[in-house]
């Protein structure tokens, strides 16, 4: 039977599989450089895209968007 400890376990490895994924997905997408973002059409500041390449989203879109309000 399994225990709590079991469950926190699986969970956590459930978590850390799917970030690996969507790591190795954002990391086969071709970068593409999006000076406008697509959410809002808002710019996105040049430094931004330089340390993000290619991010789609301005600051407040993506934080929406991680907080699943968007």
């Amino acid at each position: 039977m399994a225990d709590l400890c079991d469950y926190a376990a699986e969970e956590s490895q459930r978590m850390l599989d799917l970030a690996l994924a969507e790591a190795k997905r954002k990391a086969e997408r071709p970068a593409v450089d999006h000076p406008h973002c697509l959410e809002c059409g808002d710019d996105i500041p040049e430094k931004r895209r330089a340390y993000l390449p290619g991010v789609e989203l301005c600051v407040y879109c993506q934080q929406l968007q991680e907080s699943g309000r968007g």
